[in-house]
């Protein structure tokens, strides 16, 4: 393992993020649609799932902090190991939801709701969030058709899963729930600090659900 390889790998990753909220903020724009201000109820889900190198950028982060030990031991602690362990019972952000982590969160969770999958024949369709298609039926209807008519280009999600996968094909494929996919990008990063005798700023402790 190589911390400046991982470091460099992180930079990619959030580039790709950049391009992706881009073309999501595009897209919200065109059709209307958006969350509700203050949910999070995507983040309750206990199968949000990413691989570990949607993961790095977070990882690093927080072993920066010097947060990976007491995180390691909340995971492996956790009782409800289905469920994020960034989630946060109250809202953090009128936008940001219940992520602890938002600007670093992986690419289902930037995704779900303003994407689209393809079906056998190739033709795309909206994958519409519960909670904004009953908030605006009508709208998201318009949405959905204006997508599968080629209309309006929504994010296709295997566009960037695939750009993950070709950054590097081991840690970019094999999704995992969320929680491992942290654990084993928070195990990784501590251990190439430790090898490369990396330094760290020490900052308050990890946030906990409230």
């Amino acid at each position: 393992m190589n911390a400046s390889r991982d470091a460099r790998l992180a930079a990619r990753v959030l580039a790709i993020y950049r391009r992706l909220d881009r073309r999501l903020a595009a897209f919200r724009r065109r059709c209307g649609l958006a969350c509700l201000p203050g949910c999070g109820e995507c983040c309750r889900s206990t199968e949000v799932e990413a691989t570990v190198l949607e993961l790095l950028p977070l990882a690093l982060e927080l072993c920066r902090r010097g947060w990976e030990k007491e995180l390691l031991g909340r995971l492996a602690d956790s009782q409800e190991p289905g469920r994020c362990i960034l989630f946060s019972e109250r809202p953090l952000g009128r936008f940001a939801g219940h992520c602890a982590e938002y600007s670093r969160r992986p690419l289902l969770c930037r995704l779900f709701g303003f994407a689209a999958m393809e079906d056998r024949g190739g033709n795309p369709e909206l994958v519409a969030c519960r909670l904004i298609r009953q908030a605006g039926p009508k709208r998201m209807r318009q949405a959905a058709l204006a997508v599968t008519c080629g209309r309006l280009a929504a994010p296709l999600m295997r566009h960037f899963t695939t750009a993950m996968y070709r950054l590097e094909p081991v840690l970019g494929s094999g999704a995992l729930p969320i929680n491992e996919a942290l654990r084993q990008a928070l195990q990784r990063v501590a251990l190439a600090a430790k090898l490369s005798g990396g330094s760290r700023t020490r900052k308050p402790a990890a946030p906990r659900s409230r």
